[in-house]
């Protein structure tokens, strides 16, 4: 009973033992490299076309006409192009993605562009014309200061809607990464949680069995201590991991089978039948048990006579076919009504196996489960798609 009493200290430590959450941090998404890089690209390409596509400095360049575009491309983007770009990227934008009502937000960015085309024309027509290119502003009639004024709308909307693009584009980046993490770690937290039922539910029915052996006085029960001790092991470390050889799944399988025969001896028959092409092909852990454990739970008994339980495994380039059949025992099962152990396996392989059935139900005097998994569709929870 010494021996018992450590083994249920293993189970607390077992359903208790939990990893450290990873942590996910959101990284400030303004960098004043990118902010530089591109007010240097549009004002070179900006300073480019102004001096190309004037006749003036095309047939008679001069280092006075490169002056005085560079003077003048300058102060209307330090005085009207950025103010507007920031207004609208950090003032704007925020409140408009926050806001249910947008009306007022539209109607303020309306004021404040035609506020600033006013401003730009009064640059270009009192600062830029006198005191840079040195000449008389221009006499304009209605029309002309009408189509000027557009013009420099439009010439304003270019980079503020370029740069508003840009931001856009990196803020709906920023919502699909973060909306990513939290679906991951949704499934994560479910994932743990089906791996914390299975443990309590695998541990209750194996304890019964250890039970049974102590209180008829058997001297069995050391062994099935010792064979308990080898599934606790495989399950406090191994189950941990992502995927495991179904090698290893199919080994601890068999030590829990003993475990079983152990217990009840010549009462119950088990049939293994086997066709493994790769020993080494990697499964997500717990596929097979859960199975075996579930036929042993509900196709044996300490009252009946003989329980067959037949377990088939085949597995064929990646396609893993897996057949448990166990006697119906002493009360039919209701094929409607999935118990914890077969309610949990489907979630998990819901969670796990894009390709994958899972079927079950009375045959004859047999209770028959029947699960087909496509391995090469593993879906680790850390490898999300749209299709999911």
């Amino acid at each position: 009973m010494h021996s018992v009493s450590n083994i249920l200290q293993l189970v607390a430590y077992s359903t208790t033992r939990t990893k450290k959450p990873d942590i996910y941090s959101m990284k400030n998404t303004r960098q004043p490299g990118l902010h530089i890089l591109f007010w240097i690209v549009y004002f070179g390409v900006n300073l480019f076309n102004e001096l190309y596509l004037s006749r003036s400095f095309t047939d008679h360049p001069s280092y006075e006409l490169f002056y005085n575009s560079v003077l003048s491309q300058l102060l209307s983007l330090c005085l009207i192009k950025i103010p507007t770009v920031y207004y609208v990227l950090y003032l704007l934008i925020p409140r408009w993605l926050r806001s249910p009502s947008r009306a007022k937000l539209a109607l303020e960015l309306v004021f404040v562009l035609f506020l600033m085309v006013l401003c730009y024309r009064g640059l270009i027509q009192y600062i830029i014309w006198p005191f840079i290119a040195k000449e008389s502003p221009p006499h304009l009639t209605g029309l002309q200061y009408t189509a000027r004024f557009f013009y420099s709308l439009l010439d304003l909307l270019q980079v503020t809607g370029i740069a508003a693009a840009i931001k856009l584009f990196r803020l709906r980046i920023a919502a699909m990464k973060n909306e990513k993490v939290l679906i991951q770690e949704k499934l994560r937290s479910e994932m743990q949680h089906l791996r914390a039922q299975i443990n309590p539910h695998f541990l209750f029915n194996t304890l019964n069995s250890i039970y049974a052996l102590s209180r008829a006085q058997s001297s069995a029960t050391p062994q099935a201590v010792m064979q308990l001790s080898k599934i606790l092991r495989y399950m406090l470390y191994e189950t941990e991991k992502k995927t495991i050889t179904i090698e290893e799944e199919l080994k601890i399988t068999l030590d829990y089978i003993e475990l079983q025969q152990v217990r009840f001896g010549n009462k119950v028959q088990v049939n293994i039948e086997k066709n493994i092409d790769n020993t080494a092909t990697a499964i997500t852990p717990q596929i097979l048990l859960p199975l075996v454990e579930n036929a042993f739970k509900h196709g044996t008994s300490e009252v009946i006579g003989l329980s067959k339980i037949k377990l088939g495994i085949e597995l064929i380039q990646h396609q893993l076919k897996i057949e448990v059949h166990n006697s119906l025992g002493t009360a039919k099962a209701n094929p409607s009504e999935e118990g914890i152990g077969l309610a949990n396996m489907r979630r998990r392989l819901e969670l796990l196996y894009r390709d994958y059935s899972l079927v079950y139900g009375e045959k004859g005097n047999n209770f028959v489960v029947e699960l087909n998994i496509n391995l090469n569709s593993y879906a680790d929870i850390e490898l999300l798609d749209s299709g999911r």
